[in-house]
């Protein structure tokens, strides 16, 4: 018995072997080579290759009945899907020209020797029948006994009769009728002539039967990607790939669509731009132009190289032999250092005001994700995104557990970690959880925690919090974020151990893999109550540059 129950879906009893099976109505068999079941290997033992495979039988499947096997014609598709499709059910039903057996250079003696014999037979036969020599019931019978389904030979017979009944078939669907009775009562025109040509109409190129008759005939009628193409196919596989919070991906998206568009303002025909026609300078001079600011120029353009490199990698049958982005990223990469505006920590005058004014911050939400940043150096997004789970007020160790779940996927790969809880934030947690009726998977901040503006709204609010102290003298950069520097510095002046620091702040090194491995996600010790109690009473850390000019 299978390890499933997925429907069509088969598991052989020796070798685990994974298969798709099924069973064809009647009324549509017709589209199916008359068969009664669909029976295909999957060639895998992985049951989540399995299933990703039987998915895409299922699609094709459906979409054949659904385009009544091609001849309807599919409303809302874009060429390039149509012709996609087209060449889907060609290679599910082998009738693709690349999957046709050929005889070459590479051919191995056996195999250019078994396709001679096959054919010769085969003639021998066709001219005993020609002859007299024997029935059309003999003959069928000496070319069944031949055993030949499965011969190179049998393939391309069927192929080539599958294509010659196609061709047939359009010859007939495209007759210009009005014509052919003109034509039969013109006294000039002899209809019953050998050389006599049918009159036809143009053949319609969006027909998906004209186009899988061209396809059948060599003809690689893809056209070229384009740069909305491109775009397109990156959100649909990077979406859905690429591990980020609900929030984040609509951000990511948002700004990728946006990108994209302005870039396309360079191109010849914008969004509808072939790939082939982009050329390097024109992404050069429209980033000089539109980002100024280099770090963000360098950001923009390898989130476009994205865009770029995602189409080659999952489109080899139509991949760009260039990458017009990489020579600007490098170039425009040397440059950030002289440019750049680092971020720094707080200074310990910065830090107080953020504290006392963060405690009077009237939303409470707020308020407990910006104290959770100071005390232990969170992201924002690691801050708001925290279950009612994630926190236990009570019992003999309190603690915070970062790690991701379905609504926060922490940013950098960054460990899974558990903070130990003193007050004064204790208390703050445990009073704001009381007048909160949670269940353990929802939200603790439901309005600036998650959602689709929620780090945007969170990051406004905290900043109205932040003074720069230093805007005179110091072009570093002062944010929300900057907690998590200050964390570090005063981690360093209560004397934490650097491999506690990176464990307690989520970096994944070495040494705090170790610390990791040691404490895991189980109820933190003693120890590091102690650290985190030691660094709540630092008063003075860091060294700024410029404190001691006159």
């Amino acid at each position: 018995m299978p390890d499933h129950n997925i429907p069509f879906l088969t598991v052989t009893a020796k070798g685990g072997w994974y298969g798709y099976r099924r069973r064809i109505p009647k009324q549509v068999r017709h589209l199916f080579e008359n068969k009664t079941e669909w029976i295909k290997s999957l060639k895998t033992k992985n049951l989540d290759i399995a299933q990703l495979e039987l998915r895409k039988i299922n699609e094709w499947y459906e979409h054949r009945i659904a385009s009544n096997g091609g001849t309807k014609k599919i409303k809302s598709q874009l060429p390039r899907e149509r012709v996609r499709t087209v060449v889907t059910d060609l290679r599910e039903t082998g009738l693709h020209p690349e999957d046709q057996p050929e005889i070459n250079v590479h051919s191995n003696p056996e195999e250019i020797s078994k396709l001679l014999t096959d054919t010769l037979e085969i003639q021998l036969l066709q001219i005993q029948f020609q002859d007299g020599k024997i029935s059309i019931t003999e003959l069928k019978e000496r070319v069944a006994a031949l055993n030949l389904e499965h011969t190179a030979l049998y393939k391309l017979k069927k192929f080539g009769s599958e294509r010659r009944k196609l061709k047939e078939s359009l010859n007939y669907k495209y007759i210009d009728m009005d014509r052919m009775n003109i034509e039969s009562i013109d006294p000039n025109i002899d209809c019953d002539a050998e050389d006599y040509a049918i009159p036809q109409l143009v053949w319609d190129e969006s027909d998906p039967e004209v186009i899988r008759y061209r396809v059948m005939c060599g003809e690689n009628l893809l056209p070229d990607p384009t740069w909305q193409n491109a775009l397109d196919d990156y959100l649909k596989r990077n979406l859905k790939i690429k591990l980020r919070n609900p929030e984040q991906k609509q951000k990511h998206e948002t700004a990728t669509i946006s990108l994209a568009e302005k870039l396309a303002t360079a191109f010849s025909l914008g969004m509808d731009t072939p790939m082939k026609d982009v050329e390097q300078f024109m992404i050069e001079d429209f980033a000089e132009i539109v980002w100024p600011n280099i770090s963000t120029r360098v950001r923009n353009l390898r989130t476009l190289r994205a865009v770029w490199r995602s189409w080659d990698r999952n489109n080899q049958r139509q991949k760009i032999e260039f990458d017009p982005f990489v020579a600007v990223i490098q170039d425009n990469q040397g440059r950030i250092p002289l440019h750049e505006t680092n971020r720094r920590s707080f200074t310990p005058e910065e830090f107080q005001h953020f504290y006392t004014s963060i405690l009077d911050e009237p939303n409470d939400e707020i308020k407990l994700i910006g104290l959770i940043m100071a005390y232990c150096g969170a992201p924002t997004g690691e801050a708001g995104g925290l279950q009612r789970q994630d926190v236990m007020v009570s019992g003999d160790v309190p603690y915070i557990w970062f790690r991701d779940h379905k609504e926060r996927i922490m940013g950098k790969k960054r460990l899974e970690r558990i903070i130990p809880l003193v007050d004064p934030l204790l208390g703050l947690l445990a009073d704001y959880l009381s007048r909160a009726e949670l269940n353990r998977n929802e939200p603790i901040f439901p309005t600036f925690g998650v959602g689709r503006h929620s780090s945007a709204d969170r990051s406004k609010k905290l900043s109205k919090h932040i003074v720069n102290m230093r805007s005179g003298f110091d072009d570093s950069q002062l944010s929300p974020y900057s907690l998590r520097h200050t964390f570090k510095d005063r981690a360093v002046v209560a004397g934490v151990p650097s491999s506690v620091t990176e464990y307690l702040m989520g970096h994944r090194t070495k040494q705090s893999s170790a610390i990791h491995a040691s404490y895991g996600t189980g109820l933190p010790p003693q120890e590091l109550v102690k650290w985190m109690i030691d660094i709540q009473e630092v008063k003075e850390h860091g060294h700024f540059h410029g404190d001691d000019l006159g």
